[in-house]
C-alpha cells in the first residue's frame, strides 16, 4: 500500500534573442498566503505576482495517459506566441548539482508549483504557467472554473525536479521535426516533461524513456535540457526526423532559444543570453553556488521573465524568484525518504 507523503512547502520572505515590452500587469483581488482547498489538493498563495503551490493529492491518472495518449479529462489549451525567451543550464561543478532556469513569456499570468506524489512514481516539483488555460485570474483557485483546470495541472509542466535528483526544464524554438512509429503511443510536448519526473531515476533513464514514444510538438516546439545527480545533462533536440542527444562535455550545460545541433562553438551561438551563460559556468569550470546560479539567472532576464528557479538536485530543494524580484526568493522542498 503507498503511503501519500506530505510535503514541506514552506515559503520564506527572504525564439530567439529578443527585447519585449510588457502589458499593463494586475494583481488579483486576494493576497498573502491565504490556503485554499479544493477537490485535487490544496493551493496557498505565496505572493501577490501571483504564484501558488498545489499539493496533488488526487489519482491524475497518468498511467493511463500513457496507453493512449489522451488526457482523461477535458481541458482548454490556447495557442503560443512567437515572442518567447527561456534561458536554462546544469551546472555540476566541485560538488554543486544545480538547474537553473528562467521562464520567459510575454503574457503575465498566474503561476503554480505543482507538488505531486504518485503511488506508481517519483514524487516530484513543477511549475505552471496558467496563460495557456482557461484559468480566471480573478477568481479563487477553489471556484468551479479554477478547479476544472487545476485538475489537469500535472500534465503541463514548463520545468521540474524530482526525488531521485533528476531535473528538466525547455525552451521554445524555431522548429522541430520529431520522428513517427506507428506502433508507438503518441504524447504531448509537455507531457513528456511529465515522463521524466514521474518515472525518470537519472538522465539515461530519461532518454530511454522518451524513446518510447511518439511526442508530439506544439506551438512553439521544444527542446529540453535534462540533468541528474550524477553530473550528467543532455539537450534532446528533434531534428530532420530523428532525436538528437547532446551530453555535456563539461561540467555545466547550457540552452536558450535556438537549435544547438551543429552549434561549433559557443561563440558563435546567435543568442547572447546563450553566450552569457556559457561564459560565467566556463570561468568558473561549473563551480556555483545557489545564491551564484540565482545571480547568473539575474543577468541573463529580460523584461519578460515570469520566474527564475534554481533546483538543487542534491536535496531536493529549489528557490524560486517570480517577475524578477530577486530580493524575495521563495524556498521549498520535495520528500526524498522512498
Amino acid at each position: 500500500m503507498h503511503s501519500k507523503r506530505v510535503f514541506l512547502i514552506v515559503p520564506f520572505i527572504l525564439g530567439y534573442c529578443l527585447l519585449f515590452t510588457c502589458d499593463s500587469e494586475q494583481n488579483p483581488v486576494s493576497s498573502g498566503n491565504e490556503t485554499y482547498v479544493t477537490a485535487y489538493g490544496a493551493v496557498t498563495q505565496v505572493d501577490d505576482y501571483p504564484l501558488f503551490t498545489l499539493t496533488y493529492t488526487a489519482d491524475y491518472q497518468f498511467d493511463a495517459y500513457l496507453q493512449t495518449g489522451d488526457i482523461p479529462f477535458y481541458t482548454s489549451i490556447t495557442s503560443g506566441s512567437k515572442n518567447y525567451a527561456c534561458t536554462c543550464f546544469s551546472a555540476f561543478g566541485d560538488d554543486s548539482r544545480l538547474f537553473g532556469r528562467n521562464y520567459d513569456w510575454p503574457d503575465h499570468a498566474t503561476y503554480f508549483l505543482v507538488f505531486t506524489d504518485p503511488p506508481d512514481g517519483n514524487a516530484s516539483v513543477s511549475t505552471v504557467d496558467m496563460t495557456f488555460f482557461d484559468y480566471h485570474r480573478n477568481e479563487s483557485p477553489a471556484s468551479s472554473d479554477n478547479q476544472r483546470t487545476l485538475r489537469t495541472a500535472p500534465y503541463y509542466p514548463f520545468d521540474g525536479m524530482n526525488e531521485k535528483g533528476v531535473a528538466i526544464g525547455m525552451n521554445a524554438i524555431p522548429e522541430a521535426q520529431t520522428p513517427y512509429n506507428i506502433s508507438k503511443v503518441t504524447i504531448g510536448e509537455l507531457q513528456l516533461i511529465r515522463l521524466v519526473l514521474d518515472y525518470a531515476n537519472s538522465t539515461r533513464e530519461a532518454i530511454a524513456l522518451i524513446q518510447q514514444y511518439n511526442i508530439q510538438m506544439e506551438d512553439p516546439p521544444i527542446h529540453y535540457l535534462i540533468a541528474d545527480t550524477s553530473g550528467h545533462s543532455a539537450i534532446i533536440e528533434f531534428v530532420d526526423g530523428q532525436m538528437k542527444i547532446i551530453d555535456n562535455t563539461d561540467p555545466w550545460q547550457v540552452t536558450t532559444n535556438f537549435i544547438v545541433t551543429g552549434l561549433s562553438s559557443h561563440q558563435n551561438a546567435p543568442c547572447w543570453r546563450y553566450k552569457t551563460a556559457y561564459e560565467t559556468l566556463n570561468a568558473h569550470s561549473g563551480v556555483i553556488g545557489e545564491n551564484a546560479a540565482m545571480n547568473l539567472l539575474q543577468s541573463v532576464s529580460v523584461a519578460t521573465t515570469r520566474w527564475s528557479v534554481v533546483f538543487n538536485m542534491k536535496n531536493g530543494e529549489l528557490q524560486i524568484a517570480t517577475g524578477r524580484d530577486y530580493e524575495n526568493l521563495h524556498h521549498f522542498r520535495i520528500p526524498n525518504d522512498k
